[in-house]
């Protein structure tokens, strides 16, 4: 749940830059955060178009989980 009055923040190119790895590395690791919830997708103009979107709170939130599990970014 992210937290009050919270700016969403939009594209991979924004979460690899708030992470500090690359853009490549972001999108791989695509499954890994859209099954534990910390982004999700907006349908924005075209049809098939998909946006990437997210939270930092989620994100950090996400970082920390890692961490306690001894991974690494």
């Amino acid at each position: 749940m992210p937290i009050e009055n919270e700016e969403l923040r939009k594209g991979w190119r924004a979460l690899a830059k708030f992470l500090g790895i690359s853009e490549r590395k972001a999108r791989m690791m695509k499954p890994e955060l859209t099954g534990c919830g910390a982004v999700f997708f907006m349908r924005l103009g075209r049809k098939r178009h998909k946006t990437l979107c997210w939270f930092p709170s989620e994100i950090k939130k996400f970082c920390r989980l890692k961490g306690a599990k001894g991974e690494v970014i």
